[in-house]
């Protein structure tokens, strides 16, 4: 019982710790690489056309 306890603890505190150096990982790399376009696009992105939209049969 104590040992199942234990260990369920370990695996899911490692999980955590896992899920935590990914989700900072990949922030950090974001940030650093990403164009600036990119980072400034946050939600819903407003589409319009120019123009005639040409329909191919």
């Amino acid at each position: 019982m104590i040992y199942r306890l234990m260990m369920t603890t370990m695996v899911v505190g490692l999980a955590g710790i896992a899920v935590g150096m990914m989700d900072s990982t990949f922030k950090h790399y974001y940030r650093k690489y990403a164009e600036f376009e990119d980072m400034k696009s946050v939600g819903v992105q407003e589409v319009t056309f120019v123009g005639e939209v040409e329909v191919i049969e």
